[in-house]
């Protein structure tokens, strides 16, 4: 379709990108960008349609930032909110962080308990869109211009020198059970009218 020049429509708009999605062992780097074209063309993983930027003409109003997580294995939830560090660059400038895991909830997903044993169900935040990470401003990414979302993992030191560490990155890794990491980045988009 051609375009009409001149017109933009906005709409909103959720960006998400997928560190991690699957069953099994892993690989997951010590630091990994996010919004990159390391899963571009797989929707299961993100809706980018290049790699670090907006295609054509497109320039969001990023407004909110999150990141939703599951795992099989509890213990995965206490080492990742925060063992992980991120932080939001557009162009080569910091815009946002660098913050733990929990100060970006997921604002989605199930919240409550299994009934059939008892447990809780553990979530990144309660299931509200009032419990997601607002930017105080709206954070401008132009077209052609880079952006990404950097994750980094961080281990636990050893207080008393005795204690073994934790490295929330190599049990993240070793663990065979469900594991999922997803960044949504949130906002409005503006677009040429077709």
């Amino acid at each position: 379709m051609a375009k009409l020049p001149g017109f933009k429509e906005e709409i909103h708009q959720e960006l998400y990108d997928t560190l991690l999605r699957g069953v099994g062992a892993s690989t997951v780097a010590a630091k990994t960008k996010l919004f990159r074209a390391l899963n571009t063309g797989n929707p299961e993983l993100t809706n980018m349609q290049e790699g670090g930027r907006l295609s054509n003409e497109e320039v969001l109003l990023a407004l909110s930032l999150r990141f939703y997580v599951q795992f099989g294995t509890p213990d995965r939830y206490r080492e990742m909110e925060d063992g992980i560090m991120w932080t939001f660059l557009v162009g080569n400038k910091p815009m946002l962080g660098p913050l733990p895991l929990f100060c970006a909830p997921a604002g989605g997903g199930m919240h409550g308990f299994d009934v059939g044993n008892n447990a809780h169900v553990i979530s990144n935040g309660v299931p509200s869109w009032n419990g997601i990470l607002k930017f105080a401003k709206p954070i401008e990414i132009e077209k052609n211009q880079h952006f990404s979302v950097d994750v980094e993992f961080y281990d636990f030191a050893s207080l008393d020198g005795a204690t073994p560490l934790i490295d929330p990155r190599a049990n993240l890794n070793a663990d065979l059970d469900l594991k999922i990491i997803k960044c949504f980045l949130g906002g409005v988009l503006k677009r040429s009218v077709q």
